[in-house]
């Protein structure tokens, strides 16, 4: 954990501008935003009213804005200040005397431009539906500064905003929290929006079209949360279509996890032209209305809204989670068939390369940032996974734990975070499961070789092999299905070495085995073979020993007739004695071993005038 939160550190220090240019000493409290756009023209102009709180004795502070848009000026105390613009995305304000640490103070910063269009994800885009203009903001990863004056980076969130937008009457918009008015004067609409939870700056936004707003509400708790979508008035008929697939996902996520994180203010979605959908705190911006969309963005007001990924290296926790709840989803409402399809689907896409880290190692590239296979798919199935080895009750308790921690609570986490909370639920070490599935790269392939001892008896020998020099082992608890014409029954090895030899008791002789048959483990071109019999120096072998309450006898390879088995404590005394007629040469018996109190105990196994054979015993 350390030595991440040191290499995250490193690399800020080497890449500032990846992040962000705003200096540390101070503390974004406040946000009062007026922004006046019309969606046919690519200009913004506005004013930012800053409320801070200076951590350390300064007399300038650095924020993050884009150097195509123009400061007009910036207010201090009702007076004018000076500001200096180095022409590398960055605003320096000077306080022309020093401000002591701990003071509370506010700036207002009035501005105006052409937002530059960005390579990737533009963060101001001007676009038509239906020939009709629309405007939105889309800020992830690092677009904030290309429309206003900020804090761009990974590290501070304002406590709460207040925003009010402007444009042409003839258009709605849309923004974050609560719309509480609306004003039309001299053929201009101005819409005012309060939301008072804290917010990182990516997650601020706002679009503004001829927008159909649709109303209704829904109950969570004892708590009726007001739901608000904006559509474009053409595609009305699908948002009220996708108002019941809302309703459940909100219930579903407000249930398993913790409440809705915004519940004293709503939840709703906007339409705009970008190809997926966009977290924005409270309000989804929303291509489309399916299902899976619904849920990913909606999880995210959990998962990357309300604690909200401390570096970019560590988006796996905001996408990761989000895919996962979208899997959950299908896994509640939709059939069996329907969930084995998909996991089919993504694992094919997880395993179609050798390598590649959950982790990002590149955060220079949004496409690395936002891995199709990666960030989103791989990070969605180490959750699974670790759900699949830690079980329900603990997988979600630390979840849980996870979200309501008041050091992450509405703040930002990193990695290290999660698996802390993993841990501390489950009182087991997981540093090897991170450190092979999140910051190392590959999957395994297994190789199961079984065979059948007596009339209900396997034994199996378990290998891998990893698709990526990064991980010599992946440990994990593998399920096996071993099933013939009439049963079936599924046995998990918890697999923690190479060629690793087992047997086990399963009461049917099996034709066919399948290794992860309902996909809960990242593998592929895994194979089976079925032997005849594995090769042993010992025909007789017991397990577990030292025993708990039962153990097993292993018997093959021997002539058929009666047998004997008898347990003697160390004083030579009979504790157990059992008789078997016809025995057939092969069979696996369990012996009781409950009452028995600690000690040596030696098990002799005689069949009719063959020697007798002692096996010596620890309880």
């Amino acid at each position: 954990m350390e030595q991440k939160s040191a290499e995250l550190k490193q690399e800020m220090l080497l890449n500032p501008s990846l992040y962000s240019k705003a200096s540390s000493n101070f503390d974004i409290h406040y946000l009062g935003c007026n922004w006046e756009v019309d969606p046919a023209i690519r200009y913004i102009k506005g004013d930012v009213k800053i409320g801070f709180t200076i951590t350390e004795r300064a007399n300038t502070i650095t924020l993050d804005l884009a150097d195509q848009l123009l400061v007009d000026s910036i207010l201090f105390h009702n007076a004018k200040i000076p500001f200096y613009r180095p022409y590398d995305t960055s605003l320096i304000v000077n306080f022309e005397g020093f401000i002591e640490k701990g003071t509370i103070d506010y700036i207002t910063i009035f501005y105006q431009g052409i937002p530059p269009i960005s390579t990737g994800i533009t963060s101001f885009k001007n676009s038509l539906h239906n020939n009709i203009p629309v405007l939105w903001t889309l800020s992830e990863p690092y677009g904030g500064r290309d429309w206003w004056p900020c804090k761009n980076g990974l590290n501070d969130k304002a406590d709460s905003m207040d925003i009010s937008i402007t444009t042409p009457a003839i258009y709605s918009s849309s923004s974050n929290g609560v719309l509480i008015g609306e004003n039309i004067q001299n053929d201009k609409k101005t819409s005012y929006w309060k939301h008072r939870y804290p917010i990182a700056t990516y997650l601020v936004a706002f679009a503004a079209t001829n927008y159909t707003i649709l109303r209704d509400s829904i109950a969570l708790g004892n708590v009726m949360m007001p739901l608000m979508d904006h559509a474009y008035p053409e595609k009305e008929s699908d948002f009220l279509a996708a108002t019941a697939i809302t309703k459940r996902t909100l219930t579903l996520l407000h249930n398993t996890f913790t409440p809705y994180p915004f519940i004293n203010e709503r939840y709703g979605h906007t339409q705009f032209g970008f190809s997926g959908g966009m977290e924005h705190q409270t309000n989804s911006f929303m291509n489309n209305m399916s299902e899976n969309l619904i849920v990913h963005e909606m999880a995210h007001q959990w998962f990357g809204d309300k604690i909200t990924c401390g570096s970019w290296k560590d988006t796996w926790l905001n996408e990761g989670f989000a895919e996962f709840c979208t899997n959950f989803n299908i896994e509640k409402n939709h059939t069996k068939a329907e969930l084995i399809s998909l996991y089919t689907t993504q694992l094919k896409s997880i395993t179609s390369k050798p390598n590649g880290s959950v982790y990002v190692q590149d955060t220079s590239s949004v496409g690395k940032i936002f891995d199709s296979r990666l960030t989103y798919k791989k990070g969605a199935w180490v959750l699974k996974m670790l759900r699949w080895k830690l079980g329900d009750s603990v997988f979600f308790q630390s979840v849980r734990n996870y979200l309501n921690d008041p050091q992450l609570n509405f703040s930002y986490a990193l990695t290290p975070d999660l698996q802390k909370h993993f841990e501390k639920t489950s009182g087991k070490d997981l540093s090897g499961f991170f450190n092979n599935w999140v910051y190392s790269q590959g999957f395994p392939s297994y190789n199961l070789q079984w065979a059948t001892v007596g009339n209900r008896t396997i034994q199996t020998i378990l290998s891998q092999t990893t698709s990526d020099t990064s991980v010599l082992f992946f440990e994990m608890p593998v399920p096996i299905l071993f099933k013939n014409g009439t049963r079936d029954t599924t046995i998990i090895i918890d697999h923690i070495k190479n060629g690793q030899a087992n047997l086990f008791n399963i009461g049917f002789i099996p034709d066919t085995a399948y290794i992860d048959p309902d996909l809960m483990i990242i593998a592929a071109n895994n194979t089976v073979g079925k032997v005849e019999v594995f090769p042993t120096k010992d025909n007789i072998v017991v397990f577990p020993n030292p025993v708990g309450n039962a153990f097993n006898v292993l018997l093959r390879n021997m002539t058929e007739g009666v047998l004997h088995l008898s347990l003697h404590n160390s004083a030579g005394q009979v504790v157990w004695r059992k008789r078997y007629g016809g025995f057939n040469g092969q069979d696996q018996i369990v012996v009781p071993s409950m009452t028995l109190s600690s000690g040596y105990y030696f098990l002799s196994i005689h069949k009719d005038d063959d020697p007798v054979i002692i096996k010596r015993i620890l309880r």
